[in-house]
Protein backbone atom coordinates (compact mmCIF):
# COMPACT_ATOMS: atom_id res chain seq x y z
CA UNK A 1 0.00 0.00 0.00
CA UNK A 2 2.90 2.40 1.05
CA UNK A 3 4.36 1.68 -2.21
CA UNK A 4 1.42 2.18 -4.28
CA UNK A 5 0.49 5.65 -2.50
CA UNK A 6 4.10 6.71 -3.26
CA UNK A 7 3.88 5.99 -6.79
CA UNK A 8 0.51 7.27 -7.05
CA UNK A 9 1.37 10.69 -5.47
CA UNK A 10 4.65 10.89 -7.21
CA UNK A 11 2.07 10.43 -10.78
CA UNK A 12 -0.39 13.01 -9.32
CA UNK A 13 2.79 15.09 -8.93
CA UNK A 14 4.26 14.99 -11.83
CA UNK A 15 0.95 15.44 -13.94
CA UNK A 16 0.13 18.79 -11.97
CA UNK A 17 3.65 19.88 -12.60
CA UNK A 18 3.52 19.44 -16.09
CA UNK A 19 -0.15 20.72 -16.69
CA UNK A 20 -1.30 23.90 -17.52
CA UNK A 21 -2.01 26.68 -14.44
CA UNK A 22 -4.82 28.02 -16.75
CA UNK A 23 -6.89 27.01 -19.26
CA UNK A 24 -5.09 29.98 -21.79
CA UNK A 25 -1.79 29.38 -21.01
CA UNK A 26 -2.42 25.37 -22.26
CA UNK A 27 0.95 23.81 -23.30
CA UNK A 28 3.46 26.26 -20.68
CA UNK A 29 3.96 24.25 -17.74
CA UNK A 30 5.74 25.28 -14.40
CA UNK A 31 9.61 24.92 -14.71
CA UNK A 32 10.87 22.73 -12.27
CA UNK A 33 13.30 25.81 -10.12
CA UNK A 34 9.64 27.22 -9.56
CA UNK A 35 7.49 24.56 -8.27
CA UNK A 36 6.36 24.29 -4.82
CA UNK A 37 4.21 21.76 -3.13
CA UNK A 38 1.97 22.10 0.03
CA UNK A 39 0.65 19.12 1.80
CA UNK A 40 -1.82 18.95 4.44
CA UNK A 41 -2.04 15.38 6.71
CA UNK A 42 -4.81 14.83 9.01
CA UNK A 43 -2.18 12.65 11.13
CA UNK A 44 1.77 12.63 11.18
CA UNK A 45 4.36 9.86 10.44
CA UNK A 46 3.51 7.81 13.24
CA UNK A 47 0.06 6.87 11.54
CA UNK A 48 -0.27 4.35 9.23
CA UNK A 49 -2.23 6.54 6.69
CA UNK A 50 -0.52 9.45 6.77
CA UNK A 51 2.34 7.76 6.86
CA UNK A 52 1.86 5.84 3.38
CA UNK A 53 1.23 9.45 2.06
CA UNK A 54 4.19 11.07 3.63
CA UNK A 55 5.98 8.57 1.82
CA UNK A 56 4.58 8.76 -1.30
CA UNK A 57 5.59 13.17 -0.72
CA UNK A 58 9.14 12.31 -0.45
CA UNK A 59 9.26 9.68 -2.83
CA UNK A 60 7.93 12.59 -5.22
CA UNK A 61 10.46 14.96 -4.13
CA UNK A 62 13.58 12.58 -4.70
CA UNK A 63 12.12 11.24 -7.96
CA UNK A 64 11.71 15.08 -9.41
CA UNK A 65 14.66 16.44 -7.38
CA UNK A 66 13.04 18.93 -5.90
CA UNK A 67 15.06 20.38 -2.73
CA UNK A 68 13.31 20.71 0.90
CA UNK A 69 12.37 24.15 0.77
CA UNK A 70 10.05 23.19 -2.48
CA UNK A 71 8.06 21.09 -0.60
CA UNK A 72 5.88 21.98 2.68
CA UNK A 73 4.41 19.95 4.67
CA UNK A 74 2.00 20.39 7.37
CA UNK A 75 0.44 17.39 9.78
CA UNK A 76 -2.15 16.81 12.36
CA UNK A 77 -4.47 19.03 10.25
CA UNK A 78 -7.94 18.89 11.44
CA UNK A 79 -11.23 18.08 9.72
CA UNK A 80 -12.38 22.06 10.42
CA UNK A 81 -11.17 25.46 9.37
CA UNK A 82 -8.15 24.99 10.44
CA UNK A 83 -7.96 23.09 6.93
CA UNK A 84 -8.78 26.19 5.50
CA UNK A 85 -6.18 28.23 7.28
CA UNK A 86 -3.33 25.79 6.43
CA UNK A 87 -4.91 25.52 2.41
CA UNK A 88 -4.47 29.48 2.76
CA UNK A 89 -0.64 29.61 4.16
CA UNK A 90 0.78 27.86 1.41
CA UNK A 91 -0.85 29.47 -0.94
CA UNK A 92 0.17 32.52 0.40
CA UNK A 93 3.96 31.13 0.85
CA UNK A 94 4.19 30.46 -2.88
CA UNK A 95 2.73 26.89 -2.96
CA UNK A 96 1.61 26.16 -7.19
CA UNK A 97 0.28 22.87 -5.81
CA UNK A 98 -1.26 21.82 -2.65
CA UNK A 99 -2.57 18.30 -1.86
CA UNK A 100 -5.05 17.20 0.90
CA UNK A 101 -5.49 13.59 2.21
CA UNK A 102 -8.50 13.57 4.70
CA UNK A 103 -12.39 12.90 3.19
CA UNK A 104 -12.97 15.52 5.95
CA UNK A 105 -10.71 18.23 4.67
CA UNK A 106 -12.36 18.46 1.19
CA UNK A 107 -15.16 21.46 1.95
CA UNK A 108 -12.18 23.86 3.09
CA UNK A 109 -9.61 22.65 0.15
CA UNK A 110 -12.85 23.81 -1.97
CA UNK A 111 -13.18 26.84 -0.23
CA UNK A 112 -9.49 27.45 -0.65
CA UNK A 113 -9.17 26.72 -4.58
CA UNK A 114 -11.59 29.45 -5.10
CA UNK A 115 -10.42 31.99 -3.62
CA UNK A 116 -6.94 30.58 -5.47
CA UNK A 117 -7.46 30.15 -8.99
CA UNK A 118 -3.96 30.28 -9.38
CA UNK A 119 -3.09 27.24 -7.39
CA UNK A 120 -3.73 23.90 -8.15
CA UNK A 121 -5.33 21.96 -5.23
CA UNK A 122 -5.38 18.09 -5.19
CA UNK A 123 -7.77 16.13 -2.27
CA UNK A 124 -7.52 12.37 -1.45
CA UNK A 125 -10.79 10.18 -1.53
CA UNK A 126 -13.17 13.16 -2.15
CA UNK A 127 -15.25 13.29 -5.55
CA UNK A 128 -16.71 17.07 -5.62
CA UNK A 129 -14.07 18.51 -7.43
CA UNK A 130 -15.89 17.38 -11.40
CA UNK A 131 -19.32 19.20 -9.94
CA UNK A 132 -17.54 22.27 -8.22
CA UNK A 133 -17.21 23.82 -11.81
CA UNK A 134 -13.43 24.93 -10.63
CA UNK A 135 -10.48 23.65 -12.69
CA UNK A 136 -7.71 23.81 -10.26
CA UNK A 137 -9.60 21.53 -7.83
CA UNK A 138 -8.92 17.54 -8.61
CA UNK A 139 -9.67 14.71 -6.81
CA UNK A 140 -7.06 11.46 -6.32
CA UNK A 141 -7.43 8.29 -4.89
CA UNK A 142 -5.59 4.63 -4.89
CA UNK A 143 -8.13 1.75 -6.10
CA UNK A 144 -8.92 1.23 -2.63
CA UNK A 145 -11.30 -2.09 -3.08
CA UNK A 146 -8.73 -4.19 -4.99
CA UNK A 147 -7.16 -4.25 -1.61
CA UNK A 148 -10.42 -5.13 0.11
CA UNK A 149 -11.27 -8.20 -2.40
CA UNK A 150 -7.88 -9.31 -1.14
CA UNK A 151 -9.13 -8.64 2.47
CA UNK A 152 -11.94 -10.40 1.79
CA UNK A 153 -10.11 -13.51 0.72
CA UNK A 154 -8.27 -13.60 3.73
CA UNK A 155 -11.45 -13.37 5.77
CA UNK A 156 -12.93 -15.91 3.82
CA UNK A 157 -10.18 -18.25 4.45
CA UNK A 158 -10.43 -17.44 8.01
CA UNK A 159 -14.36 -18.31 7.92
CA UNK A 160 -13.48 -21.56 6.34
CA UNK A 161 -10.91 -22.55 9.23
CA UNK A 162 -13.63 -22.06 11.38
CA UNK A 163 -15.92 -24.45 9.85
CA UNK A 164 -13.18 -26.94 10.09
CA UNK A 165 -12.94 -27.01 13.48
CA UNK A 166 -16.28 -26.90 14.15
CA UNK A 167 -16.79 -23.38 15.41
CA UNK A 168 -19.57 -22.27 13.14
CA UNK A 169 -21.36 -24.25 10.69
CA UNK A 170 -21.21 -23.62 7.14
CA UNK A 171 -25.05 -22.66 6.61
CA UNK A 172 -24.10 -19.64 9.57
CA UNK A 173 -21.13 -18.09 8.01
CA UNK A 174 -22.14 -14.46 8.38
CA UNK A 175 -19.91 -11.18 7.99
CA UNK A 176 -20.35 -7.94 9.78
CA UNK A 177 -19.07 -4.48 7.72
CA UNK A 178 -19.32 -1.22 8.88
CA UNK A 179 -19.11 1.72 6.77
CA UNK A 180 -18.08 5.39 7.45
CA UNK A 181 -20.62 6.84 5.05
CA UNK A 182 -22.96 5.69 2.75
CA UNK A 183 -20.72 7.06 -0.46
CA UNK A 184 -19.32 5.27 -3.37
CA UNK A 185 -15.45 4.57 -1.80
CA UNK A 186 -17.08 2.63 1.15
CA UNK A 187 -20.19 0.75 -1.33
CA UNK A 188 -17.05 -0.63 -3.94
CA UNK A 189 -14.73 -1.31 -0.66
CA UNK A 190 -17.72 -3.69 0.93
CA UNK A 191 -18.55 -4.81 -2.46
CA UNK A 192 -15.51 -6.45 -3.52
CA UNK A 193 -14.75 -7.22 0.48
CA UNK A 194 -17.80 -9.46 0.59
CA UNK A 195 -16.98 -10.90 -3.26
CA UNK A 196 -13.17 -11.91 -1.91
CA UNK A 197 -15.39 -13.50 1.12
CA UNK A 198 -17.95 -15.23 -1.74
CA UNK A 199 -14.61 -16.23 -3.34
CA UNK A 200 -13.37 -18.97 -0.82
CA UNK A 201 -16.62 -18.99 1.01
CA UNK A 202 -19.43 -19.81 -0.97
CA UNK A 203 -21.89 -20.03 1.79
CA UNK A 204 -21.46 -16.50 3.30
CA UNK A 205 -23.62 -13.85 3.85
CA UNK A 206 -22.89 -9.91 5.08
CA UNK A 207 -24.06 -7.48 6.79
CA UNK A 208 -23.36 -3.80 6.28
CA UNK A 209 -24.60 -0.81 9.02
CA UNK A 210 -23.42 2.69 8.88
Amino acid sequence: MKKALAIGLAAVMAVSMSAPVFAEDEGKGIAKEDLKVGVIYIGDENEGYTAAHYAGAKGMQEALGLSDDQVVIKTNIKEDEGCYDAAVDLAEQGCNIVIANSFGHESYILQAAADYPDVQFCHATGYQAKSSGLSNMHNFFTRIYESRYLSGVVAGMKLNEMIQKGEVTKDKCKIGYVGAFPYAEVISGFTSFYLGVKSVCDSATMEVKY
